[in-house]
């Protein structure tokens, strides 16, 4: 058995698939980062009260709109190296590679080294998955988190043991603490999947079933918990709430304003990335009157229709490599097995179908995983202005196209009438790829899939007419033509840029991430003078009204607060409590928001605040070359104080 392990662990196959993706991810590492994130790390290893309630700033004023768990990780080679763009997503990166490897670990003992190959070559070049593992957002762990929560459910069928049905609990638990509810959206797949396929008595599994529920939702609502029962004056205010309580935070902000698919349709507008979520790019000069986020123009091509077909338009089909016509079709075939003859004559056999043929009843686990994603992801409107949410079907869409994939290679092999499905398969998915990434990847990379999936194909049917399909020319040509379906998702992926799979020649990234600009510019002369300030006196040294100004400050170790949260809209401080505030810790400067038309609505909530401050704050913003109105000083601390 352990000899066994260490062959399947040395399969040149899975080594060269794990070097790709690891290529492809770690070639990226500090290129991109969430600096609203970024600075929550920063913030998070100022003090054990920061890190348990993941406050966004180094005062505990707020915390961040996510659940600590991915934060806590990134905080490790945070603390060692410190911090910076390639430490806070160093983690993403190594958990992102090991992904591929568990993928094709979890596929083959059922599936076979084919099925498991493909998925994890799906795996490491679909452009979603190799975006998000390279930045530090938290839903690289979330993804690989549930991966290995499907391997427990898996274990725990096989085996009947405890710890892997306790370990599935745990790990779902820390699904939902990763990313909250978001994590849940594979369960119904997963508990349907036990419930079918598990061999046990109807009373014992409705008892292991009952069990499991209550061991996730107890790791789930721990963190939680203590949040909410803690007073609010011992803690940060819940970031990205009106009410400062963590259950909005859980169950509309992270809830149903994730999946408001059902209030209306979706807006007609080209994808927008909300303010804090960072890109490449540069920042206007503060208070210069330009806007601080500039959108993108609009594009129809980039328009995704609304529901379900939206994600075979851009800017969705691009997240996952426009293998969703394969993976849909790979769907279909998976679930096969799992119908016989017999159980379209008596459908209660299902189930006792499903626990004779592992392969069956795993169906169910990958298949209603894929399908439970696509659903909830597809009507999602949050998905329009966040593609790459898409990266939640990444893993289940791998899996079932590696199924898929060694289901159709039988069916070529076989000769029959059906064999011609290979063929067809090959020609509508490269034609779909070719045609939806006509205007993202260079002609040479249309040119390549056209010839390799053409001659392919040319050779298939040749072989298949004279019933030569097993003889090594027809496999040869069957693998050059699956292989050319990678070629568009491997070149779209390295072209990736920031946080969504789009290349960088096509429309242009919006600056909206807070940046530290050059040298020569009014940002980075404020940063050095506050660099230079002597910080014994008062903990805050600069406020701005939301997470976007101030997280740059923060991740330059500038002490800084955003009296307004994520967004400038949260109302963390009254005027008495920011006075009182701003007597004993500061901030020692405030800096202020730009004065666009674009930015106008926002903050209104603490506009009586930032007016006080207007109004009895000295404008010091010539001192560090600024635009008047832009710096104001606390007339609580003078430098001759």
């Amino acid at each position: 058995m352990r000899f066994r392990i260490v062959m399947r662990t040395l399969d040149p196959a899975l080594l060269a698939t794990a070097v790709i993706g690891a290529f492809l991810r770690f070639s990226r590492l500090g290129d991109y980062d969430n600096s609203y994130y970024t600075a929550t790390v920063a913030s998070m290893l100022q003090s054990i009260h920061n890190m348990f309630f993941a406050s966004f700033d180094t005062a505990g004023a707020v915390m961040v709109d996510k659940p600590p768990v991915s934060f806590w990780v990134q905080a490790f080679p945070a603390a060692i190296f410190g911090v910076s763009k390639w430490s806070v997503t160093l983690p993403e990166a190594i958990i992102g590679t090991l992904a591929i490897a568990m993928l094709y670990w979890a596929i083959r003992p059922v599936f076979g080294r084919l099925a498991a190959i493909v998925a994890a070559l799906v795996l490491a070049v679909v452009p979603a998955s190799v975006v998000i593992d390279s930045r530090n957002e938290p839903d690289s762990l979330l993804s690989f988190t549930l991966l290995l929560a499907a391997v427990s459910i898996v274990r725990a069928v096989q085996t009947g043991k405890w710890r892997w049905l306790i370990a599935f609990g745990v790990l779902m638990g820390i699904g939902f603490n990763t990313k909250m509810l978001v994590a849940f959206i594979p369960l119904p797949a997963f508990l349907l999947f036990y419930v079918l396929v598990a061999k046990y008595p109807i009373r014992q599994l409705v008892m292991r079933t009952t069990f499991v529920v209550g061991v996730l939702l107890f790791v789930s609502v721990s963190w939680v918990t203590v949040v909410a029962l803690t007073p609010s004056e011992n803690r940060p205010y819940v970031g990205s709430t009106t009410d400062n309580s963590i259950w909005t935070l859980v169950f509309e902000y992270n809830g149903i304003n994730r999946f408001t698919s059902f209030i209306g349709p979706r807006p007609r507008q080209a994808p927008i990335q909300p303010v804090g979520r960072p890109s490449s790019g540069a920042v206007a000069p503060l208070g210069s009157g330009r806007p601080q986020s500039i959108q993108p123009p609009t594009i129809d091509a980039d328009v995704p229709d609304g529901g379900l077909l939206g994600l075979f338009t851009n800017p969705l089909a691009n997240q996952l490599g426009w293998l969703l016509p394969v993976g849909v079709i790979s769907l279909m075939l998976v679930f096969v097995p799992a119908l016989p003859e017999e159980v379209y004559r008596r459908p209660t056999t299902l189930p006792r179908v499903l626990r004779a043929s592992p392969a069956a009843g795993q169906a169910i686990l990958w298949g209603g995983w894929l399908a439970t994603g696509l659903v909830v992801f597809g009507l999602a409107n949050s998905t329009t202005t966040h593609p790459y949410y898409l990266v939640g079907v990444a893993v289940p869409l791998a899996a079932t196209i590696g199924i898929g994939a060694s289901l159709l290679f039988n069916t070529f092999r076989g000769g029959s009438t059906l064999s011609w499905l290979v063929v067809v398969v090959l020609v509508v998915g490269a034609g779909y790829q070719m045609y939806g990434s006509r205007t993202s990847v260079g002609d040479w990379t249309i040119a390549i899939v056209a010839v390799g999936v053409l001659l392919a194909v040319m050779v298939m049917a040749v072989g298949l007419w004279r019933k030569l399909q097993t003889e090594p020319l027809a496999m040869g040509a069957l693998a050059v033509g699956a292989s050319a379906l990678l070629v568009i998702p491997l070149v779209g992926s390295l072209n990736a840029e920031g946080r969504i799979a789009r290349p960088s020649f096509m429309v242009p990234s919006p600056a909206l991430a807070p940046q530290l600009a050059p040298r020569d510019s009014p940002t980075a002369n404020l940063s050095e003078f506050l660099m230079k300030e002597d910080r014994l006196t008062m903990r805050i040294t600069l406020g701005t009204l939301n997470a976007r100004q101030a997280a740059p400050f923060i991740v330059a170790g500038i002490p800084s607060i955003a009296i307004g949260g994520f967004s400038g809209n949260d109302p963390v401080f009254t005027i008495d409590s920011f006075l009182e505030m701003t007597a004993v810790e500061g901030p020692r400067y405030f800096l202020m928001p730009g004065q666009s038309a674009a930015g106008r609505g926002r903050g209104m909530s603490n506009e009586p605040i930032l007016d006080y401050i207007r109004s009895y704050w000295r404008d010091t913003s010539r001192s560090v070359r600024l635009p008047p109105g832009s710096l104001f000083m606390n007339p609580s601390w003078s430098p001759d104080s």
